[in-house]
């Protein structure tokens, strides 16, 4: 500001004409921005009408604040805002200079046409717009030659500024490449020992730190790569023989479990079988239990009937006894009419020939009834036998038709266990066909697992190869566990055949995994 020679009295004049000059800033920020909206040259540097208001209100802010003329915060912090969105826009600097130059012909021909007195004579009014035309002019001539300096100004520092960065960046790239030239190399060819050594400059000594540090890190990840691919390659080698013996034994345990099955299901149609031959049995035993009952209610009826026959025998019995009665009684009569007709004499002898006839008859009655009586009582006799061993007969078919139903029962209670044990047998076929199945799926996952084993053991020995390629600083490494032995033992096929499992699977067994 002393250079241009604005003192404090000038910066306190343009405050006192602030007033005055406001209206022409405003005239001339409209002008400036038609002319941005309107000229072909700078109207592409705007996208939209809203950076042209905003850009308006920040240069009404800028020039309501240079008006002031004090420069202090207010005015840096315009100033700044005002620069920041020109250059976030893209314009180029000449279009800043351009417009303080329309603002400036404004305030120029505005300030002119307010203190110029007021004439009525047209030549003063004519010298005074030629007054006011020529500042406009001479203001632009100088803005122009202003704009252009400037714009070659700024072209020529682009052009160093490019320039300048271009050496650098050949320079750059010299300098990395006689750093990290050698160690790149020897990395590409998978050398991990080479490191960025030598005089380094301190803008790279960062880089190469971080590049040394990398490499270390990337050789001690390999070393223990190596590591641990030599504990895979012996942990898939055990995997390997283990999952074949456990394919092996899966394998043979469904073959058993397949036999046992059918051999089972043999069983099972043995049970079924004897359970069809019990029910038969049952069948058998329950008619013959129904035929010894009616034989039971048929010795009864005879038993009924011998009572009937004996009860007849003692009526038959007591008529005998009256018949008899009779016969004594009618003797006893023809005794007494012979002795009368004897009596009677001559006359008598016809009634004597009857009663010595009837006489006769009730002997013969009387011989006759003893004879039936006789015999009654011998049926009788034979009745009371044959009672006594109906009665038996009875009573052994009553225990014959107990033990009988004794049996009957007894053969039920076997037919409905048997129909159980043929139940419960069938759902122990089904669930060891299940497990048979499953010891199946069990076989093909183990035999998947030891062809995975396998394809892993293949991969760890590629990816060994792969990083046995890359050369790194010897390092002291545990040796790896020994690798288990492979699977010796031999699997039965049939169910006969004897098994030698081997020491693994006499390990397994003690540790409980089969």
């Amino acid at each position: 500001m002393r250079f241009a020679g604005l003192d404090q009295d000038q910066c306190d004049l343009l405050r006192r004409y602030r007033t005055m000059l406001e209206p022409h800033v405003k005239a001339g920020l409209r002008d400036l921005m038609v002319r941005f909206q309107s000229m072909p040259d700078c109207s592409p540097s705007f996208e939209s009408e809203n950076q042209l208001d905003r850009l308006h209100d920040l240069q009404t802010a800028h020039w309501s604040v240079l008006t002031d003329a004090r420069f202090d915060a207010v005015y840096a912090e315009r100033i700044k805002v005002l620069s920041d969105t020109e250059s976030r826009m893209g314009l180029d600097p000449r279009w800043h200079v351009a417009g303080h130059a329309v603002v400036l012909e404004n305030l120029l021909g505005g300030l002119i046409a307010d203190q110029s007195p007021r004439s009525l004579l047209p030549g003063a009014r004519k010298r005074q717009k030629e007054l006011a035309d020529t500042v406009r002019a001479v203001v632009r001539l100088v803005m122009v030659d202003t704009e252009i300096a400037v714009s070659l100004r700024f072209n020529e520092l682009r052009i160093r500024h490019t320039q300048e960065l271009a050496k650098q960046r050949e320079d750059d790239q010299a300098d990395a490449k006689r750093l990290l030239g050698d160690a790149l190399n020897a990395f590409a060819t998978g050398d991990l020992t080479a490191r960025i050594t030598g005089d380094i400059p301190e803008a790279y000594r960062d880089l190469a730190d971080a590049f040394n540090a990398a490499l270390e890190k990337i050789g001690t990840s390999m070393s223990t790569a190596q590591a641990g691919i030599r504990d895979a390659h012996a942990a898939t080698e055990r995997l390997m023989g283990e999952g074949r013996m456990m394919a092996s034994a899966s394998s043979t345990h469904a073959q058993r479990l397949t036999h046992a099955s059918d051999t089972l299901g043999s069983v099972i149609d043995v049970v079924r079988n004897s359970s069809e031959r019990i029910s038969a049995a049952e069948s058998a035993v329950s008619q013959a239990r129904n035929a010894a009952t009616e034989s039971g209610t048929a010795v009864g009826e005879a038993i009924s009937a011998m009572a009937g026959i004996e009860q007849s025998a003692e009526q038959i019995g007591r008529i005998i006894g009256s018949i008899d009665e009779i016969a004594f009684q009618t003797n006893l009569l023809a005794l007494n009419a012979g002795i009368e007709a004897a009596r009677a004499g001559e006359s008598g002898r016809g009634f004597a020939v009857v009663a010595q006839e009837v006489r006769a008859l009730a002997q013969r009655s009387a011989d006759a009834a003893r004879e039936i009586k006789n015999l009654v009582n011998g049926t009788k006799t034979q009745v009371d036998a044959g009672v006594r061993m109906v009665n038996r007969t009875q009573e052994a078919i009553g225990g014959v038709v107990r033990q009988v139903s004794g049996v009957s029962d007894m053969i039920g209670d076997v037919a409905r266990r048997t129909g159980e044990n043929v139940a419960s047998l069938q759902t122990v076929a089904v669930e060891l066909g299940s497990i048979g199945a499953e010891t199946d799926r069990s076989a093909a996952k183990m035999t998947s697992a030891a062809q995975e084993a396998d394809d892993l053991h293949t991969v760890i020995l590629e990816l060994g190869r792969t990083v046995r390629e890359f050369r790194i600083a010897r390092q002291q490494h545990t040796a790896p566990e020994p690798v288990a032995r492979q699977y010796q033992g031999y699997v039965a096929t049939t169910p006969g055949e004897s098994v030698d499992y081997g020491y693994e699977h006499q390990q397994f067994r003690r540790q409980g995994v089969i």
